[in-house]
């Protein structure tokens, strides 16, 4: 059975530039986790080696492999749910 092939990253210096200030924010864990995966695979480590050091698993980094080769920066952005919005409690104040 022929094996497959990582998606290719290759990254510019303004997005490895936008891509370092992701892993710097204290705040958002998921964007650091996507910078990070983007940031390793333009080294070429490939997805099982990328998956054992982030502590995720490989489909995780594939995801986020072929979403930013498709929409660059742009896709590493957590899209909306969709379906019906949650509801906010309203809190009163005494």
């Amino acid at each position: 059975m022929p094996r497959r092939v990582s998606v290719f990253i290759e990254v510019t210096a303004v997005e490895k530039q936008e891509l370092m200030k992701l892993l710097g924010r204290h705040r958002g864990r998921r964007s650091r986790v996507r910078a990070e995966i983007v940031l390793r695979a333009a080294e070429k480590q490939p997805n099982y080696s990328i998956a054992k050091v982030l502590g995720i698993s490989r489909n995780t980094v594939k995801h986020w492999r072929f979403r930013f080769a498709r929409e660059r920066l742009a896709g590493l952005k957590t899209r909306p749910i969709p379906g019906r919005p949650k509801k906010r409690r309203l809190e009163t104040e005494a």
